[in-house]
């Protein structure tokens, strides 16, 4: 829905990477201690942000399946809506083929590191994501839960709900897509400077960030200098208890984005061409996310990441264009035209379906599903449903709203 110019990669490295900027600008400050719900009073909004980075020629090629493009493994395929065609590019094999697809997945967790912001002894402040790589390598992002279309993993549960037509049980149900168990890459601490975060605590004296996107873009082009992820893996970088937005003079200008994903050439050789996609999400413990946004499942767990991964396996590169949408929840007049599966109900709150595993309970965010996109009337899609695992977001087909600058 809303752009984001970025593009990185990592690879495996021996030790812990650290991205220094080595600038101490001012006296370190305690964070300011804030209220449940405190960024949801100032009319904050979950917002997730996606670029396609790659030129026509190459958009063409993936979405004719040339075999001259090394990615993740897709098909595409097109629909027709009030009398125009629009062809798509998924993760996976055509779901008519009742197969089985496995996708390789790579993981990043984030350190961050604050010059700016000290605890009440004077240390400065880091919040890491190492610690949580258990609850993400065993959520039902990567392991199988029950849901109305099968017991398996989240994204390939909606992927199965909205070609339900196609797998014909008594012919052999294979039809999945799954993500395999992410190989845990070199953790990456980013030093964060003077004039690029805002700090705060919540009641429970848990610390979160605001930080502003712009200067995360430039640590993480930063990283792709040192060495290419796999072009056939999903890598996955992630955050905790950190939130993003667009900063002037030092100052915060918005709230909040929880994560983005785009796709990029990563280089070309001879008449091959190697893209590589990315996902970028932020995990919040349920204290923080209440902080937040008064509201203990948003961006909490994998809720932005389960929205990173499902734009991902349903629009990979970016660049499936539907027909022009009022985003539901929105203000009147937000417009889109991108298959952005998770775009369509990030405004519902709550906007999360509750799935236990090893008990925990994680908070996906319920998905729209390929019927909704194609205006279809009734949807074809299993029991008839627009969003899934939570057919009550979206309900009805979508309002007609004229994309002035198209997106992707």
């Amino acid at each position: 829905m809303r752009k984001l110019s970025v593009f990185f990669s990592l690879a495996a490295l021996p030790l812990t990477i650290q991205i220094s900027t080595a600038q101490n600008l001012g006296t370190p400050r305690l964070p300011a201690a804030v209220p449940g719900g405190y960024f949801a009073a100032l009319n904050s909004t979950p917002q997730h942000r996606a670029e396609n980075r790659l030129s026509a020629a190459v958009n063409l090629a993936a979405q004719a399946q040339s075999p001259n493009i090394v990615s993740i493994p897709t098909f595409s395929s097109s629909f027709t809506s009030d009398g125009q065609s629009y062809a798509y590019t998924m993760v996976g094999q055509n779901p008519a083929l009742r197969r089985t697809s496995y996708v390789p997945t790579e993981y990043i967790p984030l350190s961050l590191y604050f010059d700016e912001f000290v605890d009440k002894n004077g240390n400065n402040i880091t919040i890491d994501a190492t610690t949580i790589t258990r609850e993400i390598r065993n959520s039902p992002l990567f392991e199988n839960a029950e849901y109305a279309s099968g017991d398996t993993q989240f994204v390939d549960a909606q992927m199965r709900a909205q070609f339900w037509p196609l797998i014909n049980t008594r012919r052999g149900d294979n039809y999945h897509v799954l993500l395999e168990t992410p190989q845990t890459l070199t953790p990456v601490t980013i030093e964060v400077p003077f004039g690029a975060s805002e700090m705060f605590v919540d009641p429970s004296g848990k610390y979160f960030a605001l930080i502003d996107v712009n200067f995360l873009e430039s640590q993480l082009n930063t990283m792709l200098q040192l060495e290419p992820v796999n072009v056939q893996s999903i890598p996955i970088f992630l955050t905790r208890n950190a939130v993003f937005g667009d900063f002037s003079m030092g100052q915060p200008e918005n709230c909040c984005i929880g994560g983005f994903h785009t796709a990029y050439t990563a280089r070309q050789t001879a008449n091959r061409t190697f893209v590589q996609t990315v996902v970028f999400a932020t995990s919040l413990d349920s204290d923080v996310s209440n902080a937040v946004f008064g509201d203990p499942g948003e961006f909490a767990d994998i809720n932005a990441l389960s929205h990173e991964l499902a734009e991902t396996v349903n629009d990979p590169f970016v660049n499936n264009v539907t027909p022009g949408y009022q985003v539901p929840g929105a203000p009147n007049g937000t417009c889109q035209n991108t298959l952005e599966v998770g775009d369509v109900t990030e405004s519902f709150l709550p906007n999360y379906t509750d799935v236990t595993l090893h008990g925990f309970t994680y908070h996906p965010q319920t998905l729209g599903v390929l019927q909704w996109f194609e205006d279809a009337s009734p949807s074809t899609a299993i029991n008839g449903v627009f969003s899934f695992p939570d057919s009550s977001l979206l309900t009805t087909q979508f309002t007609p709203c004229q994309v002035l600058v198209p997106v992707g």
